[in-house]
């Protein structure tokens, strides 16, 4: 009986180029709250303009997305990630010429807004994607502990940067970094039709399309030990199906096919409501808390423990993904973590509830990540994930756009940010029963 080929899985080296490109791009985000003031100052404008350069940001990310997601499908993700990082270090390296707000808007807002979108969920999580099904969750979860990572550490770099120099040396900081980002992303990233055959049906592939099995038998996790509900997707086509084979290429919808389907539209207006619920409390978390009597600096502390708690999350719930029935499975008890954080969020009012909020916050909004993406493979297909994922990340960016704008409109308007978190707890409930009601998607040419 023959045994697979021995040796580390390429999926694992674009893991980790993955980690990479999402530790700088989500780290460069997370780093406004250190830099606002210093250049808010500098340059004599006030903290909300201060703030359009990230909202731009936001808004180009979101309505960009779906068109990295077609780049990738068409190019492949190494053209576009190394591209993107470039372009990143470039809008990043010139805000440190910035003299004016509208600079700072055009190169961080557009040209970084722009850059990004190579560098982020879509083409990373797109690329891993490709390489794994039956690990994929897993590989997810890994990949995404880069923006953990990023928002725990890079801030934390960059006002020692600022606190040595200033504000615009730590923009060339971040810049060098995002240009250093285009050597691994176009020397390590390969397309899958390189390494892999596409037919997931084949025994062979299915042990070491994952990294498994080095060394193991077939016998032993050969094709009965294929997840019996993604063999549709991997046979779409079945009329086509010796020819896809031959061509090397994965199976699934078009974009257009999938809005065209409920399951589409019930995955996008869910991770509306999810990202407006984790962006309103992430960004007013700090403000409503020192409300509360509690010190900044303890509060400061829970944002970085929740991030530190999300780097273990993401991974738990990717591997959890890969262990459910369907891959939405996981998302459940992400449900329940996340409405217990908010219920105590409403009730804290000493140091340890803080701690105490802060661990179970971070493990709840750190399950979308990995999940959502294994979601899109499983429901979708994989042949033009990009396109697909980048259209439900639209629906994300959008969300995070708004929850910062909604809970700050609800605490002007009553003094308390009550209605704003009893809104987070609806919304989080309200998404987990749309995701409830995604099904596994087939190309309707492929239906017989």
């Amino acid at each position: 009986m023959s045994r697979v080929r021995k040796g580390i899985y390429y999926g694992w080296v674009v893991v980790a180029v993955a980690f990479l490109v999402m530790f700088v791009n989500y780290g460069v985000r997370s780093t406004q709250t250190v830099l606002i003031k210093g250049f808010s100052e500098d340059l004599g404008i006030g903290r909300a303009a201060a703030s359009l350069p990230f909202t731009v940001c936001i808004l180009a990310y979101a309505f960009l997305a779906p068109l990295t997601g077609r780049l990738v499908d068409r190019f492949g993700p190494r053209w576009v990630m190394a591209g993107g990082a470039f372009l990143s270090g470039v809008g990043l390296w010139m805000c440190s010429r910035a003299n004016s707000l509208a600079a700072l808007v055009f190169f961080f807002g557009i040209v970084f807004g722009v850059g990004g979108n190579g560098i982020g969920l879509v083409p990373s999580n797109t690329s891993v994607a490709m390489w794994f099904r039956r690990r994929l969750g897993t590989a997810l979860g890994l990949a995404t502990m880069g923006i953990g990572f990023g928002t725990m550490i890079l801030p934390r770099l960059t006002g020692m940067v600022q606190s040595r120099w200033d504000w615009r040396v730590s923009f060339q900081f971040l810049g060098y970094l995002s240009f250093a980002l285009t050597v691994p992303a176009f020397f390590l990233l390969r397309e899958k039709k390189e390494e892999t055959a596409a037919c997931e049906g084949e025994v062979r592939e299915g042990n070491e399309g994952d990294g498994e099995g080095a060394g193991e038998e077939m016998g032993g996790g050969g094709a009965a030990g294929h997840d019996e509900r993604e063999r549709p997707l991997a046979a779409a086509g079945a009329g086509k199906g010796a020819r896809g084979c031959e061509r090397g290429l994965p199976e699934g919808l078009t974009l257009r096919e999938a809005l065209k389907t409920a399951s589409f539209w019930l995955l996008f207006l869910g991770f509306v409501l999810i990202v407006v619920a984790l962006y309103g409390i992430m960004v007013h978390q700090v403000p409503y808390l020192t409300d509360q009597g509690i010190a900044k600096s303890w509060a400061e502390w829970a944002v970085a423990i929740s991030g530190a708690t999300s780097i273990a999350g993401r991974l738990l719930f990717g591997r959890l993904s890969d262990r459910t029935r369907e891959k939405k499975g996981a998302l459940y008890p992400a449900c329940i973590i996340l409405v217990v954080s908010v219920l105590l969020l409403l009730f804290v009012r000493s140091v340890w509830m803080l701690l105490i909020f802060a661990i179970v916050y971070g493990f709840g909004f750190s399950a979308y990540g990995p999940v959502i993406p294994a979601i899109c493979a499983e429901v979708f297909g994989k042949a033009n994930m990009g396109a697909i994922f980048g259209a439900v990340t639209t629906g994300g960016a959008l969300g995070g756009a708004a929850g910062p704008v909604i809970t700050g409109f609800i605490f002007d308007h009553t003094g308390s940010y009550t209605g704003a978190w009893i809104l987070a707890l609806a919304c989080v409930v309200i998404s987990t029963l749309l995701f409830m009601r995604v099904r596994v998607m087939l190309p309707p040419r492929d239906v017989r």
